[in-house]
């Protein structure tokens, strides 16, 4: 997936490589952070030449790579535990 590091960055952990286009703003900044730190996404090249970059990276399995970390190491438990939350206070 192609997206600057918004919401869309805990896709990684559906399996999905992320490629990080230039974040807007504080929150955007520490999800690529945390992208690259946890080996989920890539930064794009330089998008002139996407043909290029994009299929060595196809090729020498980068994305593939990328998207295993995220779908092993990748959090999933959100809603769980925000369902343990509203329960406790709620429940």
């Amino acid at each position: 997936m192609w997206t600057k590091p918004s919401e869309l960055s805990f896709y990684a952990a559906l399996g999905l490589p992320i490629i990080i286009a230039p974040p807007i703003g504080s929150q955007e900044e520490f999800n690529k952070r945390w992208l690259l730190k946890s080996g989920f996404g890539a930064l794009e090249e330089n998008p002139s030449y996407t043909d290029q970059w994009l299929f060595d990276w196809l090729n020498r399995g980068y994305l593939a790579e990328a998207a295993m970390e995220g779908f092993i190491e990748g959090e999933k438990l959100g809603t769980i535990n925000i369902q343990k939350i509203i329960e406790k206070c709620f429940g």
